[in-house]
């Protein structure tokens, strides 16, 4: 009988039995094996991808992190930096550091900040540098002295002992190193001279005689404590020592002179300006003379300069004179509408401003010069203030600012300068009644 085979009833073919492999079979699949780099080592790649991606990541959030650290920081050293300036302005109102490499200079107008009002027709300005002072002279209402601080506040006002309103005439202004005031005076033709708080000190009656010197020669001396007053409308002269009644002594001669422009320059020389009729000249007062506590010996040494008339070396009205850093003399020549520069021995040298275009000076008044060998002139008919560069040997043109009109930054006839140890400018604007304040 044929055999069969049988499992579960059905049957198989030979070929669908399973039969144990041999050793050569093996070694045959073997070799068929794929080979390394397939899903395998793709999926180990993406996994050792992704670690070093988050790797990555995390370093460069790291590294965000500490540039932001860095910006911070230097934020705010920059932020201390500019608190410790605004501090040092504030308490010492003296110039901030430049932030610009010192060849590199930067030549742009100031602009307008504020105005101090409560003045009726001003024509002088002063800025002490010892106190917070600043020192108005009026030609009008009652013809005082008028004080304000920094902030434009009014302080107090002032004027000469035993003067009416009429009888006085304040022009121009000079504030010395140790705070001392003087004014001179149109009317009295003489220089006035104050304490900073605006007490009254003495009177420069000539270019060599002051009062408190007149009193002591013709009474025998003059003890602390002695007060006087001299009038030029009235005929005499009035003092009072301690402990005595108030007495009188005949008026002096009167003087040919009548000073106006006054400025003291940094070695602390005070400057004026004569215009008596056919005078037109700079003299020049010495330091030793300005800081001395008593003039009862006034004898200072006579150097002056110019002359009347409307050649190289004279002038005509002039307004002002001041000085630069090398000691050359830069004088506002009113009714010839030009400077004329003199060197440090008085030698005339040259003469800018007259002609046509912006830097044109119509008439010339105030003027002052600041750190920076910037020369400002108030141009009274030009509603502006001129600003030149005097540090080298040739003059040169900067800019002007201000227009004419009442508003904000605009004069109605300017007529003084003065400059703070902070760098603003004070500027008499005459006929709209206020001092405007300007600042780079």
């Amino acid at each position: 009988m044929a055999t069969s085979n049988f499992k579960s009833g059905v049957p198989k073919r030979s070929s669908d039995v399973p039969t144990r492999p041999n050793r050569s079979s093996l070694a045959q699949v073997k070799r068929k094996a794929p080979p390394r780099g397939g899903l395998h080592d793709q999926l180990v790649t993406v996994a050792a991808g992704s670690a070093d991606g988050r790797l990555l990541n995390r370093r460069g959030v790291e590294r965000k992190q500490r540039m932001l650290l860095l910006e911070l920081m230097a934020l705010l050293m920059i932020f201390a930096v500019l608190i410790g300036f605004t501090v040092q302005y504030l308490r010492f109102r003296v110039p901030l550091p430049e932030m610009l490499p010192g060849n590199v200079q930067l030549n742009y107008p100031p602009h307008y900040v504020f105005s101090m009002y409560g003045v009726d027709r001003p024509v002088s300005v002063a800025v002490s540098p010892v106190i917070d002072r600043i020192y108005v002279g009026e030609m009008d209402g009652n013809r005082m002295v008028k004080m304000f601080d920094f902030n434009g506040k009014l302080l107090g006002s002032f004027a000469p002992p035993r003067t009416g309103t009429p009888e006085r005439s304040p022009v121009y202004l000079a504030v010395s190193q140790d705070g001392r005031v003087f004014v001179s005076d149109r009317a009295q033709h003489a220089i006035f001279v104050f304490d900073a708080e605006g007490g009254y000190l003495d009177t420069i009656l000539s270019p060599s005689l002051t009062l408190s010197e007149y009193i002591s020669k013709h009474t025998g001396g003059l003890p602390p404590g002695t007060t006087f007053a001299f009038n030029i409308f009235q005929e005499n002269v009035y003092y009072q020592k301690p402990g005595e009644a108030e007495q009188t002594l005949p008026a002096p001669d009167l003087y040919d002179w009548a000073p106006l422009g006054l400025r003291i320059d940094n070695g602390n020389r005070l400057i004026l300006t004569d215009v008596a009729e056919d005078h037109s000249f700079v003299q020049v007062f010495p330091d030793s003379v300005i800081t001395s506590q008593s003039w009862i010996d006034f004898e200072p040494a006579q150097f002056k300069f110019g002359a009347n008339g409307q050649q190289d070396e004279e002038m005509k009205f002039p307004n002002s004179a001041v000085v630069d850093s090398r000691g050359q003399f830069y004088v506002s020549d009113g009714n010839n509408s030009r400077i004329s520069v003199w060197d440090i021995q008085g030698k005339f040298l040259f003469t800018f401003g007259r002609g046509t275009g912006d830097s044109a000076i119509n008439l010339p008044r105030g003027m002052t010069v600041d750190e920076k060998d910037r020369l400002y002139i108030v141009d009274a008919v030009g509603q502006s203030v001129k600003v030149y560069d005097v540090s080298k040997d040739e003059v040169s043109f900067l800019f002007s600012f201000g227009t004419f009109g009442e508003g904000d930054g605009q004069f109605n006839f300017p007529n003084d300068i003065a400059v703070d140890n902070s760098g603003r400018l004070y500027i008499v604007d005459r006929e709209n009644n206020r001092i405007q304040v300007w600042l780079y």
